[in-house]
């Protein structure tokens, strides 16, 4: 059934937040293209997304494509929705998360920045679109913060040396800035071995942002350390170091018990000292951890540095832990609103796209965090996940719409060209 003017108060509370960014016509469009969001299809598209609503798809694709309306403004209203609120606003003991994702697009030829690079989803190289992202993490919140179109060499007539690229690392440090203006509360920056492996990004969020960060390193990544070996310090790789910790430093290995989402626990076993990285002018500590996360993870050794030198090793491993809220957030994303199911082909209007697919992730977190369907729905409807949440929002906006019907004759008709007057007589009935 389709989706029609929705008198949901919480809901439309929410959404008119964002009219300052739209004009009149373009807002209604947004409202129904949200609404939309939240129905099940086979393949999202901007073409079943119009059936849903009495939008047309001409319409739906003009508003993605060619009209004239702001990313920045609209995510900018969004964090400041959130920042209204104490339950969904920024706190001064989260984190700040960067991490990338890909959208894969095997069987793009046009698509702007769709090209064969590492896709990290499938953990392998293939055709796909690839966003840097941010996000804040915390015990009890996680919300993604601003998205960064990312744009390989390949498609720049010079390549890097091309003025308009832009790194991943670039995009990174643009990232840090924008939380940086828009106020953004946390204690330290989380970084993938990816990412802490550049020197330059990490010396740029110690010295010139004055940032903390917590970081993983990769195997390969120099570290000083004392080899009782050759008796002296010197700067040897990862993997040699978990080496040499195993071999001579078992009787000073000390336990960290880790919570899996399970509800079960168990030990790791782990070494810190301070020390240096190389070719990196940032004092930082290093804690090896020996053991996995949980079961399904491929690597049994995990180290970490940061430059809080007077950060515990447990308060390290627990603090890098919230990084995975980030990819919960590319996960919901992707599996409740079609982040990376878009039939588009220039950045402009795929940006516009994932824009609107975070506003529509936006408005379930609003909902989750403020427990404001609970007083709506019966209770044993779940509301755990943010499945469940689109399921429960879309029986609110399908119920409304019936509602209105059957007490609108004229756009009942309009919408449903019924001529069996028995036929109307009984579904009169049915609804009375």
């Amino acid at each position: 059934m389709g989706i029609f003017r929705i008198r949901i108060k919480v809901i439309n509370n929410f959404l008119i937040y964002f009219k300052p960014v739209f004009s009149k016509k373009q807002f209604i469009t947004f409202c129904f293209f949200i609404y939309a969001m939240f129905k099940q299809y086979r393949r999202l598209s901007l073409h079943s997304m119009a059936e849903a609503t009495p939008i047309s798809y001409r319409r739906f694709q003009y508003f993605v494509c060619d009209s004239k309306w702001s990313i920045d403004d609209l995510n900018s209203r969004r964090i400041q929705l959130f920042h209204r609120q104490r339950t969904t606003a920024s706190t001064a003991d989260g984190c700040f998360v960067i991490d990338d994702t890909a959208s894969p697009k095997p069987y793009s030829k046009h698509t702007e920045g769709a090209t064969y690079q590492y896709c990290a989803p499938l953990k392998r190289e293939e055709v796909c679109n690839v966003v840097v992202a941010s996000a804040f993490c915390s015990q009890t919140k996680s919300f993604p913060m601003h998205l960064k179109f990312y744009k390989p060499e390949q498609e720049f007539t010079h390549g890097k040396a091309d003025p308009r690229f832009k790194s991943k690392l670039d995009l990174a440090k643009e990232l840090i800035d924008d939380a940086a203006n828009k106020m953004i509360k946390f204690k330290y920056v989380l970084l993938d071995s990816w990412y802490g492996n550049c020197s330059d990004l990490l010396e740029f969020i110690a010295e010139i942002k004055e940032l903390l960060f917590v970081s993983e390193l990769k195997d390969n990544r120099k570290v000083q350390f004392y080899n009782p070996l050759e008796r002296k310090h010197s700067f040897i790789q990862v993997n040699e170091l978990v080496t040499l910790i195993k071999k001579f430093y078992q009787h000073k290995l000390k336990p960290v018990t880790i919570k899996q989402a399970n509800g079960k626990s168990h030990t790791v076993w782990t070494y810190s000292f301070k020390s240096k990285l190389f070719n990196c002018s940032v004092p930082v500590k290093v804690v090896v951890m020996l053991g996995k996360w949980h079961t399904d993870d491929s690597q049994s050794t995990h180290v970490f540095v940061t430059n809080d030198t007077s950060l515990s090793y447990k308060s390290v491993i627990s603090t890098y832990r919230l990084r995975w809220g980030i990819e919960r957030i590319f996960q919901e994303l992707k599996d409740v609103f079609c982040f990376d199911q878009y039939q588009l082909r220039f950045k402009p209007q795929i940006e516009k796209f994932w824009f609107l697919c975070l506003t529509a992730w936006s408005l379930v977190y609003f909902l989750k965090q403020n427990n404001y369907l609970k007083n709506i729905l019966k209770s044993h409807v779940p509301l755990d996940s943010f499945h469940d949440y689109k399921r429960a929002i879309n029986s609110l906006l399908v119920f409304d719409s019936h509602s209105l019907l059957s007490k609108n004759k004229s756009l009942a008709e309009e919408y449903f060209p019924v001529k069996s007057k028995r036929f109307l007589k009984r579904y009169a009935y049915a609804m009375s």
